[in-house]
């Protein structure tokens, strides 16, 4: 799913999650609801969580870990909330302040849990996949014409599987992960795209926060609506942000 559009992955994490959730019924939903008004209360709380966790996502894009923990106490609280209003509508028994403090207390563990165990992959899973990565003997490095041994663009797509290794086109951050985009094709690493711009400064330039180029692979420029965009070898209009644009550019990209 990691390679299809984020729109797409969305709607596709919402209908799976709000289908599963209609059929299991959790928190007396099955007993209330026929599977009808199942099928259209999860949906609309799945779809607001989500709403709300990219919501989240993006205004805390560059904060501190402590802060994103931090800001799952009022992000739980309002998730909370949003069930605690549509129970109040839909289930003549519920209310009070017990039925939300459980509630409450459930969607903070949920939450805190799922931030807990994504800092634990981005911790701890980066350098296992960075170190798996190695080729051994027997793959070796796809021929870019380029010293295997001291090329950063031949050295960073070590982690690529051999057919992927070519020649390096652009970077763009989704999420925890990054996209990997080489003349042979596109992989995802979980990899930050800061991380991955400092190993290939010499190679090319970031020039969005969610975006890197390759300077060998871009071949014009053009404005959109105000907006600059470098047009790369592999078809793709990649924008120029306003807080990377002296650094584009300073690299004669623009």
């Amino acid at each position: 799913m990691r390679e299809q559009p984020m729109t797409v992955r969305l709607l596709l994490l919402w209908a799976l999650v709000t289908v599963f959730a209609a059929a299991a019924g959790p928190f007396g939903t099955f007993e209330g609801l026929g599977l009808g008004g199942r099928l259209g209360y999860w949906a609309v709380i799945v779809g607001l969580s989500i709403c709300l966790t990219r919501l989240q996502l993006y205004l805390l894009r560059r904060a501190p870990q402590i802060l994103r923990f931090a800001s799952q106490l009022p992000y739980g609280l309002a998730l909370a909330a949003i069930a605690h209003g549509m129970n109040l509508l839909i289930f003549p028994n519920w209310g009070g302040w017990s039925d939300f403090g459980f509630l409450a207390l459930v969607t903070l563990s949920m939450v805190l849990m799922i931030e807990a165990a994504v800092f634990l992959a981005r911790s701890y899973a980066h350098p296992v996949a960075t170190e798996t990565a190695e080729p051994d003997s027997a793959e070796p490095l796809a021929d870019t014409g380029l010293d295997p041994d001291t090329d950063p663009a031949v050295l960073f797509q070590r982690r690529l599987p051999p057919e992927k290794r070519g020649a390096l086109i652009r970077l763009e951050a989704q999420d925890h992960y990054l996209l990997v985009v080489t003349d042979r094709g596109s992989e995802t690493l979980l990899l930050r795209l800061g991380d991955a711009a400092a190993e290939l400064a010499e190679v090319g330039v970031r020039v969005h926060r969610s975006h890197w180029v390759s300077r060998g692979q871009v071949q014009g420029h053009s404005r959109l609506n105000g907006r600059d965009f470098l047009r790369m070898t592999d078809g793709q209009q990649v924008p120029v942000s306003r807080s990377y644009k002296s650094a584009a550019q300073a690299a004669g990209l623009l």
